[in-house]
């Protein structure tokens, strides 16, 4: 029997495990080649406010910490336990966890049900005695949780995800991770990161339950290998999904990754085309791959949801418009024809030879604030119900002082275009929020080095915003954006 967290308040069964004041590490160790020692250090260096409690019976202190012979030992009884102990010492750790009334645990250790039979004794046993105890589980055969907000990282990488808005839950925490890292080179962040495991316990419909009613969450990401309850996966998605969107990529597709699932996270796969139902009738989004779901995901922090799919595209380049309106196209989008009056007063500040149509195309040549009066222009339209902005260096703003190092390898170079680059998407998503419609940018760097780039696409998404690099994404995301935004239209009719 599992718990209900789709019934109101019962999410805050999660808060012990989520928002944990204290914390005890059963396993901690002071060998840098093992778990318990890398949780250990990322727990403290993550900068955990609480009480840090490792558990060794043949350590006196680790890691600056006093170490404890057993958790009977604790002065006070911690929030969660993360238990990194062999296979076969787990379930009485989870029976010593219980005892001492800790409410959340997280089982690192694997070499259960994903092994056969006698791994799924072990599991059954921990998990029995977790919900006789009323406490949560996590894993068994995972590698923790991150909840940045209250810097609490009790997961393998060294590096810790600042926080952000967007949630990510995977059966694989080497999938969490990359998402996790990737959230982070981009500049955003995260709200929460769940490498959900073997889910003896909690499964992936949970942490969906609780994540809909989170303030600080607002696009969920999930890497999914198969379902231990489809019925109910299905009835708890179909809920959360109209309160915010839940974008997911499935593995197992395959003979070949059903196999690999199984033994990887003891996870049935199911039909791929059963899960392509479940997502279409539950107004889930599917990602075709990790780098769309990211891409997805990003774009669902901040725009707008459009009212239609009449798509209006600025281009810096035809060719570049051009793929662009190939890539709506084929995705089901309609590219708006633009009304006599908006080319009217387009008309009264564009060169005379401008294409006069959408893709509304800028290789002649405009001045930044032009470009952004193109964009307001077709905003203001009733015939767009969204754009793609393709391109950004026609509208970059540069001082006269910066123009003079253009092309130079010298930082000041580096900073003007980061700061142009920061400056105008900031506007433009001004505009998307004034008008109500998603404005979704896509632009190569032509006038930066590699590292120029990073840097520029970082500081735009520390801004809040996001810069794709190719017309097919662009596309992907507005057409994502106008499913769900058809899907919450249908929802409330």
């Amino acid at each position: 029997m599992t718990h209900d967290f789709s019934a109101p308040g019962n999410s805050e069964r999660f808060h012990p495990l989520f928002k944990a004041r204290h914390v005890a590490l059963i396993g901690a160790s002071g060998n840098p080649k093992k778990w318990g020692y890398v949780m250990l250090r990322n727990l403290i260096n993550g900068g955990f406010a609480g009480n840090i409690y490792p558990i060794n019976p043949d350590a006196d202190e680790l890691l600056g910490k006093k170490a404890y012979k057993s958790l009977r030992e604790v002065p006070e009884t911690p929030d969660l336990a993360v238990i990194a102990v062999p296979p076969q010492a787990a379930p009485s750790a989870v029976r010593d966890c219980a005892e001492k009334g800790v409410r959340a645990v997280v089982v690192i250790t694997a070499g259960f049900a994903e092994l056969g039979d006698e791994g799924g004794r072990l599991q059954d046993e921990m998990v029995t005695a977790a919900r006789a105890a009323g406490m949560v589980l996590v894993g068994p055969n995972c590698n923790g949780i991150m909840s940045p907000w209250e810097k609490l990282y009790v997961d393998f990488p060294s590096y810790h995800v600042p926080p952000g808005n967007l949630a990510v839950v995977c059966q694989s925490g080497g999938i969490v991770d990359g998402l996790a890292r990737r959230s982070m080179i981009r500049g955003l962040g995260c709200s929460l990161c769940v490498a959900s495991g073997n889910e003896a316990d909690l499964h992936m419909e949970d942490y969906l339950a609780y994540l809909a009613d989170d303030p600080r969450t607002n696009v969920i990401l999930c890497y999914i290998e198969g379902f231990k309850d489809a019925d109910r996966f299905y009835r708890i998605a179909r809920e959360v999904t109209k309160k915010k969107p839940v974008v997911a990529y499935k593995a197992g597709k395959t003979p070949a990754g059903a196999k690999a699932a199984l033994s990887h996270t003891a996870s049935v796969a199911g039909s791929d085309a059963v899960f392509d139902g479940i997502c279409r009738q539950t107004g889930i989004l599917r990602a075709k791959n990790l780098h769309h779901l990211f891409n997805l995901g990003a774009a669902f922090i901040h725009q707008p949801l459009p009212r239609g799919k009449r798509i209006g595209i600025v281009t810096a380049g035809g060719g570049w418009g051009v793929m662009a309106a190939d890539e709506c196209v084929s995705l089901g989008l309609e590219m708006a024809v633009l009304p006599d009056e908006t080319i009217r007063r387009l008309d009264a500040f564009l060169p005379a030879w401008w294409n006069r149509g959408n893709p509304v195309d800028l290789v002649a040549g405009s001045a930044p604030d032009d470009v952004l009066r193109v964009v307001e222009t077709l905003l203001a339209g009733p015939d767009v119900a969204g754009l793609l902005f393709i391109g950004l260096m026609p509208a970059l703003k540069f001082t006269p002082e910066e123009l003079l190092h253009r092309g130079a390898p010298d930082d000041f170079w580096g900073q003007a275009i980061v700061r142009a680059a920061v400056e105008l998407v900031r506007r433009l998503n001004g505009l998307a929020r004034q008008y109500d419609k998603p404005v979704v940018v896509a632009s190569e760097h032509l006038i930066s080095s590699a590292e120029q780039e990073a840097r520029t696409l970082h500081a735009i998404g520390q801004s809040g915003n996001v810069c794709y690099e190719m017309p097919y994404e662009a596309a992907e995301v507005m057409a994502a954006l106008v499913t769900y935004g058809q899907w919450v239209s249908d929802c409330r009719a």
